[in-house]
C-alpha cells in the first residue's frame, strides 16, 4: 500500500483486520471511507454484543467473580501443571540431570534471581499487593528444592553490558560448587513490541560468561529465559554444558517448574520447541521485511533449508520412549478431493522404556515426495496433528491419527490457492528427537482447487 491511510482502508474493506494495537488506525481512520468505518464498527460491536458487554452488569458473569474464586488451590495446581508441561529440555548428556539434592549448588547468570523476566508482558495483577512479591526467582526455587544442601547466588554479568564486575564472585561460587545452574537469556528491555532486536544471537557477554563457567569443569545446566529465538550454538556444542533447559517466559510458576525439572521432580517434562531456532547469521541471509516463507533459506520448519540451532518439535526427556506403528497400512491409496475419498487411520503405540515418569508428544507430519501438479512447491513437511501422553515407567499408550486427501492439501505457489493435488507422500510420526515411524500414501486423480486465494 502506498500510504498508511490506504493500508488501513484496505484492511477494513477486506473485513478481516479490524483491530490494531499500533497507531495506524488512530492516524488514518478519519481518512477512510465511511462505508469501511461502518463495516469495522459493525464487526467490533457485534463482538462486544457477543461478549455480553452491553448487558447489565448483574447479567455478566465475568464481572461478578468473587474473590474466593481467585487463585484457588485448583487454579494454582493447573498453573503449575501447565508450566511443568511447557519446559523444553533441548540438550542432555545423560548425567548432569537430575541435580543431586543436598549438595552445594551455584546459581549464576543475569537471570539467576529474576522475577519480572519470568512473567514477560501482557499481564495483569499477579500478586495481592499488585507487585511481583509473590513471584519466586530461580535462585529461591532452587534453594527450596535443594533440601539439605547449600545454594549460593552470584549473578555475574548483566544481560548485555560488557561489564565484568561480578564475574569474579560468580566464578568463585561456581568453582566451589558441586553443580552449577547457569541462567541466561533476554527480557523486555531487549525484545518487545516497538523494541525489535537487530540480532538473534545470545548477547556476547553471556556467551563469554558461559564459556568461563564451562571452563571450571563443573556439572553445568543452562536455563534459558526468553521469548524470541536465541542462537546458543556455542553452548549447545560445548561439552562443558551438560544440559540446556528452555523455560521461555514461564510465568508465575516458572521458577518452581525450573527447579523441579532440574532436580528430576517434573513428571510432566515433555515440552517441544514451538519454533525453529536459527543461527545468528540468518538475519543477514533473508530480509526481515520478506513475508514469503519459501524464498532464500526459507522460514520455519516447513521451508527452512539451513541447519537450525534447535529444530521445531525438539524436546528431550529424562526417560526414554519408543514409537511403533500398531495399526494402519504401510502404504495406502487415496483420491484427490475431485472425487470421494476414504480416510486412513494410523495407531501409534508409545512406550516409556525408561526409569521415570514423563510426557511424550507424538507429532504427525506429511512430507511431499513427488507432486507433479505442483512442481514449484518447496514445502519440506507439514505438521497436521499431534498427541501428548503421560506414561509411568513401562507404560504404553495408543494414539490415533486420521489421514485423508484433505490432510495433504498444498498451497499453489503461483496463485496462492489451496489445492488437493495428486502425488506421493510420506506420513511421518516422530517425537522430534529422532524416534520415528512412517508410512506411504499415494494420491490419485485430478487436481482440484479447494479454496481460492484470498480465503
Amino acid at each position: 500500500m502506498p500510504t498508511e491511510g490506504a493500508a488501513a482502508c484496505e484492511a477494513l474493506v477486506n473485513g478481516t483486520t479490524d483491530v490494531s494495537s499500533d497507531v495506524t488506525y488512530h492516524n488514518a481512520l478519519l481518512g477512510c471511507a465511511k462505508a469501511a468505518i461502518n463495516a469495522a464498527l459493525t464487526n467490533t460491536f457485534t463482538l462486544r454484543f457477543q461478549l455480553g458487554l452491553f448487558d447489565p452488569v448483574e447479567d455478566q458473569p465475568y464481572w461478578r467473580v468473587p474473590l474466593s474464586e481467585v487463585a484457588t488451590a485448583h487454579a494454582e495446581d493447573m498453573n503449575l501443571l501447565a508450566t511443568l508441561s511447557s519446559m523444553v529440555l533441548l540438550k542432555h548428556d545423560g548425567k548432569t540431570l537430575p541435580l543431586p539434592q543436598g549438595k552445594r549448588v551455584a546459581v549464576v547468570g543475569p537471570h539467576a534471581n529474576a522475577t519480572s523476566a519470568l512473567v514477560g508482558n501482557y499481564l495483569g495483577q499477579l500478586c495481592p499487593d499488585d507487585t511481583l512479591s509473590c513471584v519466586e526467582s530461580p535462585f529461591l526455587a532452587i534453594s527450596r528444592a535443594n533440601a539439605g544442601g547449600v545454594t549460593r547466588l552470584a549473578p555475574g554479568p548483566g544481560l548485555t553490558k560488557n561489564d565484568t564486575r561480578g564475574w569474579a564472585a560468580a566464578l568463585a561460587e561456581a568453582a566451589a560448587a558441586d553443580a552449577v545452574v547457569l541462567c541466561l537469556g533476554i527480557d523486555g528491555s531487549i525484545e518487545g513490541e516497538s523494541n525489535d532486536r537487530t540480532s538473534i544471537d545470545l548477547p556476547a557477554v553471556q556467551h563469554a560468561f558461559a564459556a568461563a563457567v564451562g571452563a571450571l569443569g563443573k556439572p553445568t545446566a543452562l536455563v534459558l529465559v526468553h521469548g524470541g529465538s536465541l542462537d546458543t550454538t556455542a553452548e549447545r556444542d560445548s561439552a562443558a554444558i551438560g544440559a540446556v533447559l528452555d523455560a521461555f517466559y514461564p510465568g508465575t510458576k516458572g521458577a518452581a517448574a525450573i527447579a523441579a525439572t532440574l532436580f528430576g521432580k517434573n513428571d510432566h517434562l515433555g515440552g517441544k520447541m514451538p519454533f525453529t531456532t536459527y543461527p545468528a547469521e540468518y538475519t543477514t541471509a533473508i530480509k526481515m521485511s520478506e513475508m514469503e516463507l519459501d524464498v532464500g533459506p526459507g522460514r520455519g520448519y516447513r521451508f527452512y533449508t539451513g541447519e537450525p540451532v534447535y529444530p521445531f518439535g525438539r524436546g528431550l526427556s529424562l526417560t526414554t520412549f519408543t514409537l511403533a506403528l500398531a495399526a494402519g497400512p504401510a502404504s495406502a491409496a487415496l483420491n484427490t478431493e475431485a472425487a470421494p475419498s476414504t480416510s486412513v487411520v494410523y495407531t501409534v503405540r508409545v512406550a516409556n522404556t525408561g526409569a521415570v515418569s514423563g510426557d511424550e508428544v507424538v507429532q504427525a507430519y506429511f512430507v511431499p515426495i513427488s507432486t507433479p501438479s505442483q512442481p514449484a512447491s518447496k514445502l519440506k513437511q507439514q505438521l497436521f496433528d499431534y498427541a501428548r501422553v503421560h506414561l509411568a515407567p513401562g507404560g504404553t499408550a495408543d494414539v490415533h491419527f486420521s489421514v485423508d486427501s484433505a490432510t495433504l492439501r498444498l498451497v499453489d505457489r503461483a496463485s496462492g490457492d489451496l489445492v488437493s493435488t495428486p502425488g506421493s507422500f510420506q506420513i511421518l510420526f516422530t517425537n522430534g528427537n529422532g524416534v520415528e515411524v512412517d508410512a506411504a500414501v499415494t494420491v490419485s486423480g485430478g487436481e482440484v482447487t479447494v479454496k481460492t486465494f484470498p480465503y
